[in-house]
């Protein structure tokens, strides 16, 4: 391909509220977009780092993409592999970077060839993703319904009456994900897995830190409540580990902090492989990177409800994103991720 231009945009996403989970809170979101630009079209990748997830900075990954620019002569004819070679130099430390870059050039590629981004990837891709929800943004139940809370209450009791209120509110039609962003011990993990059995719990979330391998093993005796873990896979040696200590029946993806699409997609044979759940999920970022993930969802044939649809949180975004429909995302035909301009 022949890049006509590198653009390096910087964004900000403000919050309708106050967002909080069990480690931090945030007002906004700011990451990068890189824009490659090849005879008029536009391959869009998102790099949105978050702090307690990597030691990724906003500041430095905009050093790195930086980096990545200089490194290409605007004008010159470029394949796909020795970009995805110096996505991976200039993005080796930085799994949000690394991501971005291979988000843009094989958003760009796929749009060369007129294709979807999920079709480029995998012909044989579905055309849906299922998706889990937020109490946010529920505006109908239906059975079966996936919903995803925050545990972010350091009281045991009043985090098992926000369960309850739920439950009862929706009539025993939805299953929920208990995410505690590590902020458990080994004791209190089992007090409270203890307490909600016989509730309908689809995964309790990385309810320890993800240091403690050992005790998520040994939680994991303790209960017959599904464990997920998320903070703890970063690459594909933690799966093998994660894997080896039979600490988890789901693993929680999150592209922007592995960062290779193509170890991504090891990753996720592997997972299957040792029939173990998986699914793809957001880290807060614009609806551009969320777009991507929605394709990745889709040319992996993900069945486990993925946790993309986040832009419900922000007040404002660079470009639409599609609603789910009982759980489901159509995915349109369109070449690439599925536009060709962004609001910036």
């Amino acid at each position: 391909m022949i890049l006509d231009s590198i653009n390096i945009l910087p964004y900000q996403l403000s919050f309708k509220t106050e967002y909080s989970n069990a480690q931090q809170s945030l007002e906004f979101r700011r990451g990068w977009i890189i824009n490659l630009t090849s005879n008029g079209l536009n391959g869009y990748g998102d790099c949105c780092p978050l702090a307690n997830f990597s030691n990724e900075t906003y500041e430095d990954a905009g050093y790195a993409l930086e980096g990545f620019k200089l490194a290409i002569e605007e004008g010159r004819d470029v394949d796909i592999e020795e970009l995805i070679c110096l996505s991976e130099a200039h993005g080796c430390s930085q799994p949000s970077v690394q991501f971005s870059i291979d988000s843009a050039i094989y958003d760009l590629q796929s749009k060369i060839e007129n294709i979807s981004l999920n079709k480029f990837l995998n012909p044989k891709s579905k055309q849906f993703v299922p998706v889990s929800h937020y109490p946010e943004g529920v505006k109908e139940v239906f059975d079966g319904m996936i919903i995803k809370i925050k545990m972010v209450s350091d009281n045991m009791f009043e985090n098992i009456n926000q369960i309850d209120t739920l439950l009862d509110k929706y009539s025993g039609k939805v299953k929920l994900r208990l995410d505690f962003n590590g902020s458990m011990d080994l004791n209190r993990s089992i007090r409270f897995c203890k307490m909600l059995e016989g509730k309908p719990i689809d995964y309790i979330e990385q309810p320890i830190d993800s240091e403690y391998i050992e005790d998520m093993q040994e939680l994991s005796l303790h209960t017959e409540i599904p464990i997920a873990v998320d903070e703890m896979v970063t690459d594909i040696d933690s799966v093998h580990r994660i894997l080896e200590y039979q600490c988890a029946d789901v693993f929680v993806l999150k592209p922007m902090t592995i960062g290779s699409i193509n170890d991504l997609k090891a990753m996720a044979n592997l997972i299957s492989n040792e029939s173990k759940r998986y699914n793809i999920s957001s880290l807060l970022e614009s609806n551009i990177g969320r777009l991507t993930y929605l394709n990745i969802a889709s040319a992996f044939n993900v069945s486990d409800a993925s946790g993309i649809a986040t832009n419900i949180f922000f007040k404002n975004d660079l470009c639409d994103f599609p609603i789910s429909k009982k759980g489901i995302i159509k995915l349109n035909s369109n070449p690439g991720i599925g536009i060709n301009e962004i609001n910036l």
